[in-house]
């Protein structure tokens, strides 16, 4: 499961496991992330067992929305590995539902 920490009093990092390949897939482009470790990658493989990504805590309160909006993952206030929340249905602006005929 995803994991946010501090290590230092300027730097957040998330921790993300092989299995979390898509919230990778979504915020590894956003530009704040000041370093990116991979983890576990044997010599000629593709495969990796994690990624460490760090950032600025600036940028800590927007991480913690996007990752609770788009996967419904809530860390604790001071760091820690995520829980997972119901989310509500998405909500399609101007459109009514339909009744079965």
């Amino acid at each position: 499961m995803a994991q946010l920490s501090y290590p230092s009093a300027t730097e957040v990092q998330l921790r993300l496991e092989a299995q979390e390949d898509a919230i990778l897939a979504v915020i590894r482009g956003c530009p704040w992330w000041t370093k990116a470790e991979v983890e576990g990658r044997l010599p000629g493989s593709t495969i990796v067992s994690g990624v460490i990504l760090t950032t600025t805590r600036g940028v800590e309160s927007t991480l913690r929305r996007i990752l609770q909006l788009s996967f419904g993952m809530v860390f604790p206030a001071e760091g820690g590995v995520a829980h997972q929340v119901r989310q509500a249905a998405p909500v399609t602006a101007g459109r009514k539902a339909r009744l079965p005929r």
